[in-house]
């Protein structure tokens, strides 16, 4: 007897594509390529975070579970973040936060496009519908399309990733505020989620409107700063929402080392912010340098990478930086990013590397 493995499977899983993160390098190449800081975080306070987070993971009981509610965790978080307590909820990184709102919420889903893929992909595993709308030609937002694509669809759940990703755009605070007020019932119903995973590279927040404005949801995470590996999200939101949402979370979701380790950098904001101000400052420098070079259009970014559209095919130039030991992320067969490629702003080294690399591809390409 042979088992029919789809008859077991819901279709809309079968007519998904998995997400994967890109290829894994081979050997040592500058990775730019996941968004990660490219700085580590002992190494900047010579040793000392380092023995800290020893002596932290070092207590952790691992024969035990960790607590369940991350109290401890949850209390510095929100001091750091300057909310209550009961306004937050821990995740197994900003993907789980994703995960909890498409599993509670009701209707369709809709989101600018292009945009970070797991929207849509989490929205068409539960079967609950996606609506994309398109950015402008520049990958600037486009507010009257959105607006029109509300009214369309009455979604019930809406996410704005801000920066946006892979574009690095950011949106208007006045069209932020315009898809608020049309998502709390003068248009539809919906809950709008501000994804903040790039917001300390884009020095902006929209965590003080959460007063005015109850179905405003956002989204954090620790993984761009220097804490990819410990998998930390946060999902803010006002507390009627964190309990409904809490309901659904996995017990014991937030891992004891993943917790101990965050309660210890915590402590260590200045080293983070001081990383940040070199990854912007990077950032704006290779900007200018690409505005000058032919056969690439970089896009403006308010993140810690940006997108470059290349003259020549996208393959070929990415697999020409891959030759040279530069891995970026290669959107270029993706819809609506013909010929595009995502570069993380490296260290001040790896960055000339990336713009010597690119001047070698393309002139090699002319």
């Amino acid at each position: 007897m042979s088992f029919d493995l789809t008859r077991a499977l819901r279709p809309e899983v079968r007519a998904l594509t998995a997400y994967h993160a890109g290829p894994g390098p081979s050997g040592r190449p500058v990775k730019l390529d996941a968004n990660e800081s490219p700085f580590l975080l002992g190494e900047a306070i010579r040793g000392e975070l380092a023995a800290e987070l020893a002596a932290a993971l070092g207590s952790v009981e691992l024969h035990r579970y960790p607590d369940p509610e991350a109290r401890e965790l949850k209390a510095l978080l929100a001091r750091e973040l300057r909310v209550p307590a009961e306004q937050l909820l821990a995740t197994n990184g900003s993907d789980e936060g994703i995960h909890l709102l498409l599993s509670a919420a009701v209707g369709p889903v809709l989101a600018p496009v292009p945009t970070f893929v797991m929207y849509e992909l989490g929205a068409r595993a539960l079967a609950r519908g996606f609506v994309g709308v398109p950015l402008m030609a520049d990958f600037r937002f486009d507010l009257p399309g959105f607006l029109k694509g509300l009214e369309q669809a009455r979604p019930t759940l809406v996410f704005l990733a801000w920066p946006n990703n892979p574009t690095g755009g950011l949106i208007e605070e006045e069209a932020l505020e315009a898809i608020l007020r049309a998502c709390a019932g003068s248009v539809c119903h919906a809950l709008v989620v501000v994804d903040e995973a790039y917001t300390e590279y884009s020095g902006r927040t929209v965590l003080s409107w959460l007063g005015r404005h109850p179905n405003l949801v956002i989204l954090r995470t620790l993984s761009k700063i220097g804490l990819a590996g410990i998998r930390l999200g946060m999902l803010i939101a006002a507390p009627a929402l964190v309990v409904e949402i809490d309901k659904i979370r996995p017990p014991y979701n937030v891992n004891a080392l993943s917790q101990a380790a965050a309660r210890v950098v915590l402590a260590y904001g200045e080293v983070v912010a001081r990383h940040a101000a070199t990854i912007v400052a990077e950032r704006e420098r290779i900007l200018a340098a690409l505005a000058e070079l032919a056969g690439a259009t970089a896009f403006p970014s308010r993140a810690n990478f940006f997108l470059l559209r290349t003259a020549r095919p996208g393959d070929r130039v990415f697999q020409g930086l891959l030759e040279r030991g530069i891995l970026v992320r290669n959107f270029s067969r993706a819809p609506y990013l013909a010929d595009c490629l995502r570069v993380t702003v490296g260290t001040p080294e790896e960055n000339d590397a990336f713009l010597a690399a690119l001047r070698a591809v393309l002139e090699a390409e002319r």
